[in-house]
């Protein structure tokens, strides 16, 4: 039993009706490869070998990945990298298209989820724990409180849905906040974006204070007079207090290019 390191935000996994939730809901096929975040002392990894898929575990911990090594080393379908998931380029592994499955450290699930949408076009789909309000917020629908930037931006790939909470007592050591479960699967619809950086930009925007309307937001972001900006947005949404929760993904677009237009 490996002492979890506080630095590297370690909370291992060790409740089975858990593990198997999570199995379940990757759903492993013999052949597919499936890149798993942090393998630790290995307690998905060992449904996930069995499966037939092939497995390439990224471990940080110098301590954790020649353990794994070692432990699996009679298993063809298994490989383990000594590295930041951050740092990993697919392509520069000998990765293909591949699924994508991991117990997150706290501090690591923004980042994680920047690297997941970055390499959208070979993840099929993902399933990762991460801290309940996170996963609250990358899954909410339009008109929900939780909805935020992540939230949007995710959908752009993926259709996202929470697979299950899961409480401090599956962990060792116990964290102080629940985690959830949350299961991503690339949609492949495409949508009206000329420049990506620019978009994301724009809703960062439109979330900038979850306080305010839409309309304060957009006027503290843009040289736009402010009744330009109410005309504007009462002629889409017939409300100048409507806030940037309340809109479907397609509205996003719609006002982005408004917005450009009088820029």
């Amino acid at each position: 039993m490996v002492r979890a390191k506080k630095s590297l935000g370690q909370h291992f996994l060790v409740d089975p009706a858990v593990v198997d939730q999570i199995i379940s809901a990757i759903d492993p096929h013999p052949g597919e490869t499936i890149l798993e975040i942090g393998p630790g002392e290995g307690v998905l990894t060992r449904p996930l070998i069995a499966s037939g898929a092939s497995i390439v575990g990224v471990e940080l911990d110098r301590r954790l990945a020649p353990q794994l090594a070692r432990e699996f080393a009679g298993y063809g379908n298994f490989r383990v990298i000594e590295a930041d998931i951050l740092s990993i380029d697919p392509a520069a592994v000998g990765l293909g298209r591949f699924a994508l499955l991991g117990n997150l450290p706290y501090n690591i699930t923004t980042p994680v989820m920047d690297w997941l949408l970055t390499y959208h076009d070979v993840i099929d789909r993902a399933v990762l724990m991460m801290q309940k309000e996170v996963a609250a917020r990358v899954a909410s629908p339009p008109g929900k409180r939780d909805r935020s930037t992540i939230s949007v931006l995710t959908a752009l790939y993926y259709d996202c849905r929470v697979v299950c909470t899961v409480p401090p007592s599956a962990f060792r050591p116990r964290p102080r906040v629940d985690s959830a479960v949350a299961r991503f699967t690339r949609h492949g619809r495409s949508y009206p974006i000329d420049n990506l950086p620019r978009f994301e930009k724009f809703v960062r925007f439109c979330f900038a204070s979850k306080r305010k309307t839409l309309l304060n937001n957009l006027n503290a972001a843009y040289p736009i007079p402010r009744d330009e900006l109410e005309t504007m947005i009462v002629a889409m949404f017939d409300s100048p207090t409507i806030r940037a929760e309340q809109l479907e993904l397609e509205s996003f677009f719609t006002l982005d290019q408004a917005v450009l237009a009088r820029l």
